[in-house]
């Protein structure tokens, strides 16, 4: 399986974007309820923006799609509340369009969750220490002797949002990669913390520092302070084949069933998938994730990690037929060039941004505001290139190197193998008039 971690090429948008993560109370015998982390977002949107490290836009509300894409990460917290999504949209109804297309755009679109900082101590230096991926193995083990080698490795995370309160917390999972207490996990299971603590299989508990984290690739790496501890063996994803047999291992559904073991086969390989504005090219499996398995692995019958489970595709809130089955893992090529970069420097470097948020114009509201082919640009990230040269939210995006764009993946088609400092020329048209611009991509962390 080819390592694609950043690779923006291929089309997302028949994907549905991570929305809020999952709340639950803390007596675990209710059900879980789906409710707002405390920010914004649209409780079933499509993605329609895989540029480079850039944001996405998704439909807010407004339209009917057929399933949501969750990170299995959950909250645990006594708030009941409920949150309910918009009503279905139709371009049938009179009063759609607003006077001004930009009013239009403001509520047809609704920008996806935007991480928030991780606040957990961080270590105070960092080692030479790399992930190293082996070869797959030969030898096919019974799954009783793959839960006996491999569930020592697997860790649960309670990451907390609050210094003083330890009642309410992000649970999730995380895999041991050396046995001197590094540990890598999801991102997105830490995003907003201030601390985390970690629980071993034997129950041993650690507070753990934070070495990094990369919200666009979905990867976290924490520390305890711990020896003697088992590591887990990752291997290389290449060579996957759909039918494979794999195992997860992880904690679903909070504190009551860790360490629970689910059988699958590889469902589907090099899937690519929208999240965080970024194209994730992933191992789609139907093993059986639930909330918390988040940060957990994806073994295969030698009992080596292929890969660390981070979503599902689940049913949307108007009442489809349910999604069973469809569960998605991060390969290792990507999370060993993931973790090395966190490992080494404690951020990852060199991705090249554009720095604009657009999205798809709908042919309605083409014609209704007599709007040229293209795509709409929703904001502009200061500092960007794009911003830099004068673009603005509400213009259109027409050309790419003059070529014309009028879906996402026309422009990642022309950015794919570019590199910081390298530039391209974007046409504009804003209010009439059209005029082309010259951009330099700029990398991602100087502008995110």
């Amino acid at each position: 399986m080819e390592s694609k971690w950043y690779d923006h090429s291929h089309n997302s948008s028949g994907w549905y974007a991570p929305t809020a993560e999952m709340r639950v109370e803390t007596d675990p015998t209710p059900p879980p309820r789906r409710v707002h982390r405390g920010r914004r977002v649209a409780l079933a949107f499509l993605a329609v923006l895989v540029l480079i490290a850039a944001s996405c836009l998704a439909f807010g509300g407004r339209e009917d799609p057929q399933g949501v894409l969750f990170p299995w990460s959950f909250f645990w917290n006594g708030d009941d509340g409920e949150s309910s999504p918009d009503r279905p949209f139709s371009f049938d109804d009179p009063d759609v369009f607003d006077d001004d297309f930009r009013d239009f755009f403001d509520s047809y679109y609704t920008a996806t969750e935007s991480s928030q900082e991780c606040t957990i101590p961080p270590v105070d230096h960092y080692e030479a220490v790399s992930l190293t991926l082996s070869d797959p193995g030969e030898e096919e083990l019974t799954l009783h002797a793959i839960y006996e080698k491999c569930v020592p490795s697997i860790v649960a995370i309670r990451a907390y949002t609050d210094e003083q309160i330890s009642d309410s917390y992000y649970w999730g999972t995380g895999i041991i990669l050396t046995e001197d207490g590094y540990i890598v996990t999801n991102s997105h299971i830490i995003e907003g913390t201030c601390r985390a603590s970690i629980a071993l299989w034997d129950d041993r508990e650690y507070e753990a520092q934070l070495v990094g984290y990369d919200p666009r690739s979905d990867i976290a790496v924490l520390k305890i302070d711990a020896q003697g501890l088992t590591p887990a063996e990752f291997c290389t994803s290449e060579g996957l084949l759909v039918g494979d047999s794999v195992v997860a291992i992880g904690n679903p559904l909070g504190e009551q069933f860790r360490s629970t073991m689910t059988e699958g086969i590889i469902s589907g390989i090099d899937r690519d998938v929208s999240y965080n504005g970024t194209t994730l090219t992933m191992i789609q499996t139907s093993a059986p994730l639930n909330e918390g398995n988040s940060g957990g692995a994806l073994f295969n019958r030698s009992g080596q990690v292929i890969g660390i489970t981070n979503m599902k595709m689940s049913s949307n809130y108007y009442g489809s037929a349910s999604i069973e089955g469809v569960g998605f893992a991060i390969p290792s090529q990507t999370v060993k060039a993931m973790a090395d970069a966190l490992l080494a420097q404690g951020q990852v470097s060199g991705r090249p941004a554009l720095g604009i948020t657009v999205g798809a114009i709908p042919q309605a509201a083409a014609g209704h505001y007599q709007l040229p082919s293209g795509l709409y640009v929703s904001e502009v990230v200061p500092g960007s290139g794009c911003d830099q040269a004068g673009i603005q939210a509400g213009d259109i995006l027409t050309h790419v190197n003059g070529e014309p764009v009028t879906e996402t993946q026309d422009v990642t088609v022309q950015i794919q193998d570019m590199q910081v400092g390298d530039t391209l020329e974007l046409t504009i048209w804003r209010d009439g008039e059209t005029w082309t611009v010259t951009v330099a991509l700029v990398d991602v962390n100087d502008v995110y």
